[in-house]
């Protein structure tokens, strides 16, 4: 098969009826496994197998070239543009010298030590406030603050400073993909990443703790500029607080639901944290483009096309996960890609999973789950990620 004229786009699926994103993305990978998609001049693909070998194909740079949504007003197009570029700084998104710096720079970051106390600052939190709780307050009031007090304890951050990073941090994360982006969204954006590069300036200016050090250093020397610290700042606080949050509000559902009966978390709760982890996937693309022609799924992928890797889909991949849309601790195989992996492996998968384990071990131990009713997530879906807005009593309950 050849390029484009090949593909079957998610415009094509999406044509007759209103779906959600994640139905787009898995009728794609039942029907044809990869597609193309004429609007945003991109290549989506969506089975497990070509997931987890193209997250780590040479072939495939992180840094991908940007389109603009059509339509926009000339002053729409600049907020556009300023975000675009500057989400493009992430180190997520950059390729090697540049990525290899910055993630030797985050690197101390992540020691074991410091992973270890931001899990036990978490845990700590769920120990004092979690048994007063009530169960509609659960996770507003414990979670989310547990959460909150492990990453102060990484960044080295009081919890009134790590509010204003993260409200900044929320408002970019919120400017959307080129699929769903919102020109009123794209404003609130900018106006946070205005806020955000002062307050990273402030830190970078009088630095504390690991990570200002470490950026004041590498402005000082010329290494980085101020939007690459504050694009740091951003990755971090916005990829530590979310997912993790998300995890946690769907093992909440399960715990108290129908899939809960009979679960013993302490038995594995390793396999149990791992199993909400692909089950929400929060971040549900992974972006690259092709260095060079590829083929892939039978298709030919020219060089400097867009590709985007549905991890979501790859994670509810029925060829590798029996009963995908279910709970079960019983799964021997192929392991999730909810963090991506190779070189662009989330750097704070082992941070989310101890802080989890530690947060979850001691709901448990103080009976906490055992006196919850039913509990529903409210979640905030698009076409780039799932998040919770809350976690509530189930109506029925």
């Amino acid at each position: 098969m050849d390029d484009v004229t090949a593909g079957t786009g998610l415009s094509t699926l999406r044509a007759d009826r209103e779906v959600t994103p994640l139905e787009w993305f898995d009728e794609l990978r039942e029907s044809h496994g990869m597609g193309w998609d004429e609007t945003t001049g991109t290549w989506y693909v969506t089975r497990y197998d070509d997931v987890y070998d193209l997250l780590r194909d040479p072939r495939l740079g992180a840094q991908v070239e940007t389109y603009c949504p059509p339509g926009l007003t000339e002053e729409q197009q600049k907020t556009y543009w300023r975000v675009t570029e500057f989400i493009d700084r992430w180190p997520v998104f950059s390729d090697p010298p540049r990525h290899s710096g910055m993630r030797r720079l985050l690197l101390p970051l992540f020691t074991a030590a410091a992973v270890a106390r931001a899990a036990a600052a978490a845990a700590d939190t769920v120990a004092v406030a979690g048994p007063a709780a009530a169960p509609d307050g659960l996770f507003a009031d414990v979670v989310r603050p547990a959460l909150a007090a492990g990453l102060c304890s990484l960044l080295d951050e009081p919890p009134e400073a790590l509010a204003q990073l993260g409200d900044c941090a929320t408002r970019i994360l919120a400017f959307g993909s080129i699929e769903t982006y919102d020109p009123a969204a794209g404003l609130r954006a900018e106006k946070a990443l205005d806020e955000l590069t002062e307050l990273v300036r402030q830190r970078c200016a009088a630095p504390a703790g690991v990570l200002a050090t470490a950026l004041s250093r590498s402005l000082s020397d010329g290494t980085l500029d101020l939007l690459d610290a504050t694009a740091v700042y951003a990755q971090l606080v916005s990829g530590a607080l979310e997912p993790t949050a998300a995890a946690v509000a769907h093992l909440l559902e399960v715990v108290t639901g129908p899939e809960g009966t009979g679960l013993d978390i302490k038995a594995d709760v390793d396999g149990t944290i791992d199993e909400a982890l692909r089950l929400v996937t929060p971040f549900h693309l992974a972006m690259r483009r092709a260095l060079t022609d590829v083929h892939i799924h039978g298709h030919r992928v020219r060089a400097e096309s867009r590709v985007v890797l549905v991890l979501v889909a790859a994670n509810r991949d029925p060829r590798q996960f029996a009963e995908p849309d279910a709970f079960r601790l019983d799964r021997a195989g192929a392991r999730h890609v909810a963090f991506g992996r190779g070189r662009h492996a989330c750097l704070g998968a082992a941070l989310t999973r101890q802080v989890m384990r530690e947060m979850v071990l001691e709901l448990a131990a103080s009976g906490v789950l055992e006196k919850l009713p039913p509990l529903r997530a409210v979640w905030n879906t698009d076409f780039g990620g799932r998040f919770v807005q809350d976690v509530v009593v189930a109506q029925d309950a």
